[in-house]
């Protein structure tokens, strides 16, 4: 895995463990974890059309 993807798991677990004490708190933290995993298939799929 790449690291992009290790943070975004690790942020969505932070995130479900504070959403479950502060739902307020949590919510951002698996937002940016989802968008950051998003983003990293977004930069395999345009790598090769630079190409």
């Amino acid at each position: 895995m790449r690291s992009p993807v290790r943070w975004g798991i690790a942020l969505i677990v932070i995130g479900a463990v504070l959403a479950l004490i502060v739902p307020i708190f949590g919510i951002p933290f698996i937002v940016i974890g989802l968008a950051l995993i998003v983003w990293r298939g977004r930069e395999e799929t345009i790598e090769p059309i630079k190409e």
